[in-house]
């Protein structure tokens, strides 16, 4: 496939997905009304809790990618779900490589998992009065760690969406498929928001991270898809 036919096809998924969550709203609206809801709770529960100003950082950093994890969960794998359950999938497979699905897929979830960063971010630091000290570099861990985060989620979503259990079966196998990629990035962004230390062996991790599930799942959707 050339590389402009595949981008082509991959954009009218992502155009697709796109005008389908605009009709609906369904996703956009219940992932951040998840996320938002579970910040208020939880910020609000630890509000009289003392701990030490050392600690703070790594605890809302945890905090946050606690609410991250949860609020993709209830949201990125319905891609592939959705076109199993509307019956659309068969005549998608019939028009669309796998790969080109999977990219285009994972271009809208992605920019979800962004959506999801601009409002829990702000409302986190407000609600904890959690100050950023080196927001390019938290921006950096956040966008790095989300694409990783996007990745596995758009993926296992094919994996799962025509299983059984769908939603149970994908938290039980991406929660150790992610935890290699989430203990790095809570410790990147409370280095961050605290401006601690050197961040480099974190990015290296982050980034091998990512071109590894990109390289294992691009290369697997293929059976994936017509298997």
């Amino acid at each position: 496939m050339q590389k402009s036919s595949f981008l082509s096809a991959a954009i009218a998924v992502f155009s697709r997905e796109a005008r389908q969550e605009l009709r609906r709203r369904t996703t956009v609206a219940s992932v951040l009304f998840f996320a938002l809801a579970a910040l208020t709770l939880i910020a609000f529960s630890i509000t009289t809790l003392a701990i030490a100003p050392a600690d703070r950082s790594r605890l809302d950093s945890g905090m946050l990618w606690i609410l991250l994890f949860f609020s993709a969960a209830s949201g990125l794998p319905r891609s592939f779900v959705r076109e199993e359950e509307t019956g659309t999938a068969l005549a998608l497979r019939k028009v669309a490589a796998g790969e080109t699905v999977l990219f285009g897929k994972l271009l809208f979830n992605y920019l979800l998992f962004l959506a999801i960063c601009l409002a829990a971010v702000p409302a986190l630091c407000l609600l904890q009065d959690w100050t950023i000290q080196r927001p390019a570099a938290f921006a950096l861990a956040l966008a790095l760690a989300g694409y990783g985060v996007t990745m596995v989620s758009t993926f296992l979503s094919a994996i799962v969406s025509r299983a059984g259990q769908k939603d149970l079966l994908f938290v039980l196998t991406a929660l150790p498929l992610l935890m290699p990629l989430l203990l790095p990035a809570v410790e990147a962004t409370a280095r961050a928001a605290a401006a601690a230390g050197d961040l480099s062996p974190y990015w290296k991790v982050l980034t091998a991270y990512d071109g590894l599930v990109t390289c294992g799942a691009f290369v697997l959707m293929g059976f994936v898809w017509e298997g």
